[in-house]
């Protein structure tokens, strides 16, 4: 049964058990190239926190290109937004003719 794996996992998975000798070619094999599993597996085996272990994985893989992550893009804007600008107005004067209020001291 052919598994499909990632191009470089031959390279990647002998460079994951020099580093960690901890981890053996069946218990690579048995993650299927998933890298999830490949960091849970060296969290379990070598003892390194799964932060850590995520984080040493990414760096031994990110030279064989196999787990890289698309480029985000920006998507493109076919209007272009127009920018408002508000003026504040000053606020009309009372109206002066009316009638003051009464004084309501006693």
């Amino acid at each position: 049964m052919a598994t499909h794996l990632p191009p470089h996992w031959t390279d990647l998975k002998r460079e994951l058990m020099e580093k960690w000798h901890e981890l053996t070619e069946r218990d690579l094999e048995r993650t299927r190239g998933h890298s999830e599993s490949i960091v849970e597996l060296i969290e379990k085996k070598v003892g390194l926190a799964i932060d850590e272990a995520s984080e040493r994985f990414s760096e031994i893989a990110s030279r064989y290109h196999l787990y890289d992550e698309p480029e985000e893009t920006k998507p493109v804007l076919t209007e272009e937004k127009k920018e408002r600008v508000l003026e504040l107005k000053p606020k009309k004067p009372a109206n002066r003719d009316r009638k003051p209020k009464e004084d309501f001291r006693a």
